[in-house]
């Protein structure tokens, strides 16, 4: 039984390389921040390319206008022939391309996140024991998601990694009656694995498993001794290093629904971040998931579960880049590093109240509140509270690129910085931009009397004017009333802040005064809307998306404009996207 389960990891090698070497051949998006994060930059900094190149939120977008649409007209979006789409695009309007290249793997492995909170469920843990630590993380910034398909193989790294996890899981279970216990109550060795074999593969075993588990169990007795948690630990070690385990798999005919045990899977997984339940292969086992009713039911409660608040959190965290928080420095800032926990933890809370407020992009983008800390409220002008408070953060302020954590990371020391501060909010716009020139040169000194705005005009007029000019220092300028610590000012070298700007939304031109009517705009533009659901879904299936999933993104566009965060979810699971087996590259 050794050798079996030897043959488990050398086919979970070979299907890991398979995905390893699509990830090799066809690298995508942008690469690790190279650029650094002093100066004005240009759009060589944070650039991300087009689509899935892009990075978490500029991978592709929607909502495009349709064929009668006008460059200055005002109205949404059609949905006959988005931009990028074929028919009726505009060039001089913002590209909304899906331009991903997904393996349709069917055969996903579970995220390090996923694999920790499997185990500690499976085995009943009493507290966290961190075992996700031994396991290599996936390559960062190939892909807009660390749960993309593409960046979840298993090498020998990833093999001997995931076996090592998993004695050190077995001995934690079986180091005492008590532990054990909690994993399977009794001394029967066919109930064993007949139970753990089931909450571990997420579906009954087979007859010939059911077999050759018991094998392994014995084996475990003869190796080690006599003792019920002897061949219970060798059991627990095998099905961790199974690829039964450590993939999601939806193998099967192209095209037809997936089984309740697999759906079980993949909404678990997602939603919650961990195996199903006990009670939810049961209600898998009694076919409650085949119906629309039962599968639209079981999502919904999900979705009130806690553990999808900390899953919301981890995709608004990726889509936002909050892990760059801890890499911010200001020079001339005393204290500085004192502050940085806060920014992320600020935005944590921040991200959790949209969603377990039951609301969605609209609030994410124009919420007057902001959660405020001791370290924070300073820079709001407020006075400090003790710990983090949900405040009410003045009418200057809509949504999170007015709130401190963000205009703190996108600027420079105590400057503001328009590019990078534009290119952020581009990627809520999955906007295409022309890949930046090979060759850029630092920025200018400021002339006597010169404002940043005046600065980064200039400096751009000489580095690709037609790109900045139209799709980045708009977007920056419009957050030109807050300076790099994220405070408001009203003047800048005696002169009044300019927040004035125009935005090529695939909708048509809009104009606006400063960030809030910017952010306004954008909570009505189906174009936003239709970027956020690409991204929802592209963490919601771990693939990158293209043109044939454009008409599942507007669908979704149509809920977010209107409903919360938790409808779109809805939504997606009831499209034939998300509850059948993929058919595979057209």
């Amino acid at each position: 039984m050794m050798r079996s389960a030897a043959r488990g990891i050398f086919v979970l090698t070979l299907l890991a390389s398979a995905c390893g070497r699509a990830t090799q051949d066809d690298p995508q998006g942008e690469q690790p921040d190279s650029a650094g994060r002093g100066g004005v930059g240009s759009h060589g900094e944070n650039h991300g390319g087009s689509g899935e190149a892009g990075g978490a939120a500029s991978a592709g977008a929607g909502g495009a206008a349709g064929a009668n649409s006008s460059p200055n007209s005002g109205g949404k979006a059609g949905h006959g022939g988005g931009a990028g789409a074929g028919g009726g695009t505009n060039p001089e309007l913002s590209s909304v391309e899906l331009v991903g290249s997904p393996i349709y793997t069917r055969v996903q492995r579970l995220t390090n996140r996923q694999w920790e909170n499997a185990v500690s469920d499976l085995l009943r843990f009493e507290k966290s024991h961190q075992l996700a630590e031994q396991l290599a993380a996936p390559v960062g910034g190939v892909t807009p998601f660390d749960n993309n398909e593409k960046i979840l193989f298993v090498d020998h790294r990833n093999a001997r990694d995931f076996q090592l996890a998993a004695e050190t899981a077995a001995t934690i279970a079986t180091e005492s009656v008590e532990s054990l216990a909690r994993v399977y109550v009794g001394d029967d060795a066919a109930g064993f694995v007949r139970a753990f074999g089931r909450r571990t593969f997420r579906r009954p075993l087979a007859e010939a498993e059911e077999k050759q588990y018991l094998a392994v169990f014995a084996l475990g007795e003869k190796l080690y001794g006599a003792g019920f948690s002897n061949g219970a630990a060798l059991v627990i070690r095998a099905m961790l290093q199974s690829p039964h385990f450590l993939y999601r798999t939806e193998l099967g005919a192209a095209g037809s629904p997936l089984t309740g045990y697999e759906l079980a899977a993949k909404l678990s997984l997602w939603l919650l971040g961990t195996t199903p339940s006990d009670a939810l292969l049961d209600s898998a086992a009694a076919g409650e998931l085949d119906s629309d009713k039962g599968l639209e039911a079981t999502t919904r409660a999900m979705l009130e579960d806690e553990r999808a608040v900390a899953v919301m959190r981890d995709f608004h965290s990726q889509l936002l880049r909050v892990e760059q928080y801890e890499t911010i420095t200001k020079v001339g800032v005393p204290d500085f590093a004192s502050i940085v926990p806060e920014l992320t933890l600020a935005s944590h809370a921040f991200f959790d109240q949209i969603y377990s407020q039951d609301f969605g992009l609209r609030e994410l983008l124009t919420s007057r509140r902001a959660y405020v800390g001791p370290q924070l409220a300073p820079f709001y002008g407020m006075n400090a509270p003790v710990e983090l408070e949900w405040r009410d953060v003045g009418p200057s302020r809509g949504g999170y690129f007015m709130q401190v954590p963000f205009l703190m990371m996108e600027g420079t020391d105590a400057e503001s910085n328009p590019i990078r501060r534009g290119l952020a909010v581009q990627r809520m716009l999955c906007g295409t931009l022309p890949e930046p020139p090979a060759d850029i040169s630092p920025p200018p000194d400021f002339r006597e009397g010169e404002t940043t705005r005046q600065r980064v005009t200039r400096f751009t007029a000489e580095c690709g004017s037609s790109c900045h000019a139209r799709f980045i220092d708009p977007l920056g300028f419009a957050l030109e009333n807050f300076d790099g610590l994220g405070q408001e000012r009203k003047t800048e070298k005696g002169q009044p802040i300019d927040t004035t700007g125009s935005y090529p939304f695939a909708e048509g031109i809009q104009s606006f005064a400063d960030g809030n009517e910017l952010m306004k705009i954008m909570a009505d533009s189906a174009q936003v809307h239709t970027c956020y659901s690409k991204n929802v879904t592209s963490y919601a299936l771990g693939r990158d998306l293209i043109e044939s999933d454009r008409v599942v993104l507007e669908a979704l566009a149509e809920v977010s404009l209107s409903q919360s965060l938790k409808e779109v979810i809805v939504a997606l699971v009831r499209e034939p996207a998300f509850r059948l087996r993929e058919k595979g590259l057209p």
